[in-house]
Formats: C-alpha cells, structure tokens, sequence
C-alpha cells in the first residue's frame, strides 16, 4: 500500500547537555506528501531540511507537534521508510548484491529469497553483471544505482531522498534522475527530496515546499504542472521550467536578504 505523510505544526529544539543553550532548527512547519507524490524541500543551508527526513523516519522525535503517516504517528523508525543519502554508504567489504540484501537480513527471508529479491533489484538497475564486484569497482554513478536497489529490495512505502545526486557528475547526473524518476513512478512510492539544486526540484517533483532560514518553517508551497514526471529531461525543456526555478530564486534569495 502506498501511504500518504503529513508534517503537523512540527517544531524541533536541539539543547547542548554541557552548556544548555538550545537551536530550534525547525518551528511550527506544516506540510503533506500525498500517496505516490514526489515532493520536493529547498531552503537555505541549515534550514532544518535534514532533520525533517531524520523525524520522518523516526530517527529521532519532535519537540512539537506530530509526523503522520497514513494517520498514524510515527514514534519510532518505521519498515516501510526507506532513506537514501549523498554518499552511498556501501559496505566495502561486501560485493554488490551483499550490499543489497543488507536490509532484507533482518526480516523473516530465507537467504535463497533474500538473493532472489536483490538480483531482481540489480536487474531493474540494470547491474545484474556486477553483482559480485565491490563498491570500488563501480563508478559513482553505479554505486547510487545500488543504494537505489538496496533501498527498493525493502519494498518502501515512503523513501526519503537527501541529496542523492548532488556528488555526481552533470551526464551522470541526468541519466541517474530519469531512471530514479520512472522506477519510483511504477513502485508508486511517496518520496521527498531534500535539493539545493532548484532545477532539480522543478524537473522531479510535483510539488515543491520552500522554507524559510532557521527556524526553518513554510514561506512557499505550490504545485509544478509539467509533463510527465517519469522523464525529468523532458520536463527541463519545457519553457515553464524556467518560471518555476525564478519563483524558487526569488523567494531563497528573500529569504538570505532577511537574515
């Protein structure tokens, strides 16, 4: 089932234990993700744009208000989140497919189920080839294709993206985005994306959240009507591309104006 998020008037207050001075990094910030929708978060550095991702997957709690998911709050990390970072985190000392197994190793799978479920995921990556290579004999760009598989094999309801494309080169970049945008198009999984890169938001989302410097809260929310969104290539040769990035630019560099 593919499960809807909603963020409820979320505040979140880091204290320092050794001298008690506290950071709010997020206050009062509200915002939904639908079943299936990819929404897309940009604000300035230090925003809290990663400790929303963190509550989401119930790494940690809020100090304030609740993090829903399809109705129910999250008070705990959750099976059927999946997280995937910049860096791909792959373990050096297992070969690929070892790799993506990984998250199936504490559910109730045989290891024959656990190495079917992971060589589909290689498949649908196009890396069944390289299952048995290590991380450092992949390119940059195959390494995050693996992370991608090694956090589909868990078959997530929710992925939480931070950055995941941000270390790659341009080429690599593009091809990465198209194939990462229609594999989560035909899982039908609810995603939000973490970007600095304002075009990238345009181009993968169908909705784009913008907050505001620390405390991070909602300054803008609305809606990209583009094309399809299985083809974010496509979508950055439509003219209202461009409008959509101005809009994002404009409201950012408001925002770094005021403080």
């Amino acid at each position: 089932m593919t499960s809807s998020l909603e963020l409820r008037n979320i505040t979140k207050v880091f204290t320092d234990r050794n001298t008690g001075n506290s950071v709010t990094a997020v206050e009062d910030m509200s915002f939904s993700v639908g079943a299936g929708e990819l929404v897309a978060v940009v604000g300035p550095s230090g925003c809290g744009k990663s400790t929303i991702l963190n509550m989401v997957s119930g790494l940690y709690g809020t100090s304030s208000g609740q993090v829903l998911i399809n109705g129910d709050e999250v008070t705990g990390t959750r099976p059927e989140v999946g997280f995937m970072l910049q860096k791909d985190l792959l373990l050096p000392w297992r070969n690929i497919v070892k790799n993506v197994e990984f998250g199936l190793e504490e559910r109730k799978f045989s290891r024959a189920e656990r190495r079917e479920r992971a060589m589909q995921e290689l498949e649908r990556m196009k890396l069944a080839e390289f299952a048995e290579h290590y991380p450092h004999q992949l390119s940059g760009g195959m390494r995050q294709r693996a992370a991608l598989a090694r956090t589909l094999v868990i078959e997530p309801d929710i992925i939480l993206l931070d950055e995941p494309f941000s270390a790659l080169d341009a080429q690599t970049k593009l091809v990465l985005q198209r194939h990462f945008a229609r594999t989560i198009a035909e899982a039908g999984v609810t995603c939000v994306l973490i970007t600095h890169d304002l075009n990238e938001a345009v181009i993968m989302a169908d909705r784009v959240v913008v907050m505001s410097g620390r405390p991070g809260t909602v300054v803008d929310e609305f809606a990209i009507e583009l094309g399809n969104r299985r083809d974010p290539l496509a979508r950055s040769m439509e003219a209202q591309t461009g409008v959509y990035v101005k809009r994002l630019f404009d409201t950012l560099h408001l925002e770094n104006e005021a403080a």
